[in-house]
Order: structure tokens, then sequence, then C-alpha cells
């Protein structure tokens, strides 16, 4: 498995987050920045209701990093954001809850890949 990094400014999350990671055996690293992703070869999990999420900076991290992996979650999904976010690099956007609850079953999926 690749490194696993979380772009959140939700402490909260961030730590339900990482404890279900860490049980599965799957260390988290936590980004302040975008701009400070260093790693391409890398899973990292966005939080696109944070302002700094765009689907361009979405795309410049895709274009910059093409092998990177993006997954986003949301706290309400629209569907054109979504389309947007989609459309900009995300492989996939989940809501917030189902992240929470289901960070297993999106990193079964990632490892398939």
């Amino acid at each position: 498995m690749s490194n696993i990094y979380l772009y959140t400014n939700d402490v909260e999350l961030g730590t339900k987050l990482t404890d279900r990671l860490l049980q599965l055996d799957h260390s988290t690293k936590f980004l302040d920045s975008l701009a400070a992703l260093a790693d391409e070869n890398s899973l990292v999990v966005v939080d696109l209701d944070d302002s700094e999420a765009t689907p361009g900076t979405i795309q410049a991290l895709k274009l910059k990093y093409p092998d990177l992996r993006l997954i986003g979650f949301m706290t309400k999904i629209q569907k054109q954001l979504r389309d947007d976010y989609r459309r900009s690099g995300c492989e996939m956007v989940y809501l917030r809850s189902a992240l929470i609850k289901n960070p297993d079953s999106i990193l079964l999926e990632d490892d398939r890949k």
C-alpha cells in the first residue's frame, strides 16, 4: 500500500479516520496544505469542503503528480460539484459519514487497483 495522506482542518474527523486506519494497519500522515504534498505514489484523502481544495487545485496536483490517487469527501454531496471534482482528478467523492464508517472498504478497493 502506498502512503496515505489526509488533508482536512477538521481535527475530530482526522482523529477518527486515523484511529480507524491504524486498526487496519495503515498509517496516515496529515497535510497542512495540499501544496505540501511531495510524494506522487500516494493516496490522498481530501476534505473537499475546505476552501483550498478547489477543482483547480485538484487538477494541478494531478498534472504535477499523474500517479497520485485522490479520494475526496464532502459533508453533503452536490451533483455539480462532485462532477467537477471527478473531472479534475478525484477518483471518487464520498460522503464524510461514509468515509468515517467504511475506510476499510475504500482502502480494500484501493489495494485491488
